[in-house]
């Protein structure tokens, strides 16, 4: 029997819990508003290296130091920029799909209530 099954991501979370609360963001590093996140994991690989799901965050600003995976990100709801350490901008809205590399640094800031699609991939332990 195969046991290798395509995951829907769905923008609501899980289709019998929703959305639960996450801690992505380190109190700490959020240098405006209240980052209050929810969010559901729909994979993660054998290995726990790979993950997938929607995050959702209330608008704040959270400077990253150092961040721990490589992540790909697809908008689906709000605005995002980030500004790296040197001070180069982008902004993101619905539609739009980006990629953090591991080890960047710089300002994460959502103006309004954001949400996306996300994979993360981690250095294997």
């Amino acid at each position: 029997m195969n046991t290798k099954t395509i995951t829907r991501l769905l923008p609501g979370g899980s289709p019998t819990s929703g959305m639960a609360p996450l801690g992505y963001i380190d109190p700490e590093t959020v240098s405006g508003g209240m980052a209050t996140e929810m969010g559901h994991i729909f994979f993660t690989n054998p290995e726990g290296t790979v993950n997938a799901g929607v995050w959702e965050c209330t608008p704040c600003t959270e400077h990253v130091v150092d961040y721990p995976y490589d992540q790909c990100c697809y908008v689906l709801e709000g605005s995002l920029t980030i500004t790296d350490d040197d001070g180069t901008a982008q902004t993101f809205g619905p539609g739009d799909a980006f990629m953090i590399p591991r080890g960047f640094n710089g300002a994460w800031s959502m103006t309004e209530p954001y949400k996306n699609f996300f994979v993360t991939v981690e250095p294997k332990p």
